[in-house]
Protein backbone atom coordinates (compact mmCIF):
# COMPACT_ATOMS: atom_id res chain seq x y z
CA UNK A 1 0.00 0.00 0.00
CA UNK A 2 1.90 2.91 -1.07
CA UNK A 3 -0.57 6.02 0.25
CA UNK A 4 -3.78 6.37 1.12
CA UNK A 5 -5.03 8.06 -2.74
CA UNK A 6 -4.30 7.19 -5.80
CA UNK A 7 -1.49 8.73 -7.41
CA UNK A 8 -2.12 12.04 -9.34
CA UNK A 9 -5.43 12.47 -7.64
CA UNK A 10 -3.92 14.79 -4.58
CA UNK A 11 -3.37 18.61 -5.89
CA UNK A 12 -0.03 20.15 -5.32
CA UNK A 13 0.40 23.86 -3.94
CA UNK A 14 0.44 26.16 -7.01
CA UNK A 15 4.06 27.51 -5.55
CA UNK A 16 5.62 23.90 -5.44
CA UNK A 17 7.31 24.08 -8.77
CA UNK A 18 8.84 26.92 -7.38
CA UNK A 19 10.01 24.68 -4.39
CA UNK A 20 11.72 22.30 -6.32
CA UNK A 21 13.11 25.02 -8.43
CA UNK A 22 14.66 26.60 -5.48
CA UNK A 23 15.98 23.37 -4.28
CA UNK A 24 17.85 22.52 -7.43
CA UNK A 25 19.93 25.92 -7.05
CA UNK A 26 20.43 25.56 -3.79
CA UNK A 27 22.04 22.15 -4.35
CA UNK A 28 23.90 23.77 -6.80
CA UNK A 29 25.56 26.48 -4.55
CA UNK A 30 26.42 24.11 -1.91
CA UNK A 31 28.20 22.50 -4.69
CA UNK A 32 30.13 24.89 -5.97
CA UNK A 33 30.94 25.76 -2.60
CA UNK A 34 32.41 22.59 -1.91
CA UNK A 35 34.49 22.77 -5.91
CA UNK A 36 35.67 26.38 -4.61
CA UNK A 37 37.18 25.32 -1.20
CA UNK A 38 38.52 21.56 -2.90
CA UNK A 39 42.01 21.79 -1.61
CA UNK A 40 44.71 20.76 -4.24
CA UNK A 41 46.92 17.91 -4.28
CA UNK A 42 43.61 15.46 -3.61
CA UNK A 43 43.84 11.99 -4.99
CA UNK A 44 40.92 10.80 -7.34
CA UNK A 45 39.49 8.79 -4.77
CA UNK A 46 39.93 10.99 -2.45
CA UNK A 47 38.61 14.15 -4.47
CA UNK A 48 35.03 11.75 -4.96
CA UNK A 49 35.35 11.18 -0.99
CA UNK A 50 35.37 15.19 -0.72
CA UNK A 51 32.71 15.59 -3.68
CA UNK A 52 30.32 13.15 -1.85
CA UNK A 53 30.43 15.07 2.12
CA UNK A 54 31.74 18.36 1.34
CA UNK A 55 28.17 19.66 -0.13
CA UNK A 56 26.33 17.93 2.31
CA UNK A 57 28.41 19.83 4.85
CA UNK A 58 27.84 22.39 3.29
CA UNK A 59 23.89 22.25 3.45
CA UNK A 60 24.00 21.58 7.17
CA UNK A 61 25.90 25.38 7.40
CA UNK A 62 29.28 23.07 8.51
CA UNK A 63 31.46 23.76 5.47
CA UNK A 64 33.85 26.70 5.95
CA UNK A 65 37.46 27.60 4.67
CA UNK A 66 38.76 26.86 8.37
CA UNK A 67 38.00 23.57 7.91
CA UNK A 68 39.30 22.70 4.91
CA UNK A 69 42.18 21.06 6.19
CA UNK A 70 40.58 19.21 8.75
CA UNK A 71 38.25 17.65 5.53
CA UNK A 72 40.94 16.82 3.73
CA UNK A 73 42.12 14.52 6.25
CA UNK A 74 38.47 12.98 6.65
CA UNK A 75 39.14 12.36 2.88
CA UNK A 76 42.41 11.09 3.32
CA UNK A 77 41.97 8.49 6.12
CA UNK A 78 38.27 7.19 5.15
CA UNK A 79 40.69 6.82 1.37
CA UNK A 80 43.41 4.54 3.18
CA UNK A 81 40.55 2.86 5.36
CA UNK A 82 38.60 1.71 2.21
CA UNK A 83 41.74 0.58 0.57
CA UNK A 84 42.80 -1.80 3.75
CA UNK A 85 39.73 -3.34 3.95
CA UNK A 86 39.72 -3.69 -0.05
CA UNK A 87 43.21 -5.29 0.64
CA UNK A 88 42.38 -7.66 3.65
CA UNK A 89 39.25 -9.09 2.11
CA UNK A 90 41.25 -9.37 -1.02
CA UNK A 91 41.45 -13.09 -2.43
CA UNK A 92 44.49 -15.01 -0.80
CA UNK A 93 45.16 -12.65 1.85
CA UNK A 94 42.57 -12.25 4.89
CA UNK A 95 43.33 -11.02 8.07
CA UNK A 96 44.98 -13.60 10.13
CA UNK A 97 47.63 -15.96 9.46
CA UNK A 98 49.46 -18.90 10.74
CA UNK A 99 52.34 -19.43 12.38
CA UNK A 100 53.71 -22.28 14.00
CA UNK A 101 55.90 -22.74 17.44
CA UNK A 102 56.54 -24.35 20.32
CA UNK A 103 53.32 -23.41 21.54
CA UNK A 104 51.78 -25.24 18.10
CA UNK A 105 49.79 -23.76 15.82
CA UNK A 106 48.24 -20.13 16.45
CA UNK A 107 46.61 -17.73 14.43
CA UNK A 108 47.80 -14.06 14.41
CA UNK A 109 46.63 -10.72 12.57
CA UNK A 110 48.81 -9.42 9.40
CA UNK A 111 50.37 -6.76 10.29
CA UNK A 112 48.27 -4.62 8.09
CA UNK A 113 45.26 -5.18 10.30
CA UNK A 114 47.08 -2.90 12.92
CA UNK A 115 47.30 -0.68 10.07
CA UNK A 116 43.53 -0.45 9.40
CA UNK A 117 42.41 -0.19 12.84
CA UNK A 118 44.69 2.86 13.90
CA UNK A 119 43.08 4.33 10.38
CA UNK A 120 39.77 3.26 11.61
CA UNK A 121 40.36 4.67 15.10
CA UNK A 122 41.37 8.14 13.37
CA UNK A 123 38.50 8.37 10.93
CA UNK A 124 35.77 7.52 13.81
CA UNK A 125 37.05 10.45 15.65
CA UNK A 126 37.08 12.88 12.32
CA UNK A 127 33.45 11.45 11.82
CA UNK A 128 32.46 12.72 15.46
CA UNK A 129 34.52 16.44 15.24
CA UNK A 130 32.58 16.75 11.97
CA UNK A 131 28.65 14.98 13.19
CA UNK A 132 29.14 12.81 10.28
CA UNK A 133 27.33 10.18 12.25
CA UNK A 134 23.46 10.09 13.58
CA UNK A 135 24.61 10.25 16.81
CA UNK A 136 27.37 13.10 16.51
CA UNK A 137 24.85 14.99 14.72
CA UNK A 138 22.69 15.73 17.65
CA UNK A 139 25.77 18.06 18.98
CA UNK A 140 25.29 20.44 15.97
CA UNK A 141 21.28 19.99 16.26
CA UNK A 142 20.63 23.66 17.94
CA UNK A 143 16.86 22.39 18.02
CA UNK A 144 17.08 20.32 20.26
CA UNK A 145 16.15 21.92 23.84
CA UNK A 146 16.84 21.95 27.47
CA UNK A 147 15.56 19.59 29.89
CA UNK A 148 16.00 21.74 32.79
CA UNK A 149 15.43 25.84 32.86
CA UNK A 150 18.69 27.53 32.22
CA UNK A 151 18.97 30.41 34.43
CA UNK A 152 21.71 32.49 31.76
CA UNK A 153 19.07 31.90 28.81
CA UNK A 154 18.05 35.85 29.38
CA UNK A 155 21.33 36.84 30.22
Amino acid sequence: MAGRYPKGSVSQHPSYDKGVEADANNDQKHKDLAAQLRPKGLSPAEKRVWLRVAPELSKAGRLRALFVDFLREYCVVKVSVDAARDYLNGEGVGWTYETTGRHGAQLKSRPEVAQYNDDWRKWNSLVGQLGLSPATELRFNDKQGDLFENPFDDV
